[in-house]
């Protein structure tokens, strides 16, 4: 039952990054970087969520298969951004997506009840 939520959430969790990908940028002052830090948030919540989707999330092959998707969804999400108007493709958003992706795959490793050391 708790694997279900998880696929639901991730699922719908990537929907809703889709979409507000999808919404032109809206002019506002903000603060040089600061976007990275919701980037990173942003996919943390997502590597976490993804990771979860596995009963035997303390595999090595699993715990990289999660991040190479989550990578490729965030770049897959950028290439889609550059088609929105005011949005574009940035190459530091795809890091900061990585890095929040590889920051919510270890806090899931981290709470995994079952231990946390990684089997080959």
């Amino acid at each position: 039952m708790k694997r279900k939520v998880y696929i639901i959430s991730t699922l719908f969790y990537a929907i809703i990054i889709f979409i507000l990908s999808s919404l032109p940028k809206l002019p506002s002052v903000e603060k040089p970087g600061f976007d990275k830090i919701e980037h990173a948030i942003e996919y943390s919540i997502l590597g976490f969520l993804a990771l979860g989707c596995f009963t035997n999330r303390s595999k090595l092959k699993i715990v990289i298969f999660v991040i190479i998707i989550c990578f490729l969804y965030g770049f897959l999400d950028e290439i889609h951004q550059y088609f929105v108007p005011g949005r574009e493709f940035s190459v530091f958003d795809v890091l900061a997506n990585s890095i929040g992706s590889l920051l919510g795959v270890s806090i899931n490793l981290k709470f995994y009840k079952k231990g946390n050391k990684i089997k080959k």
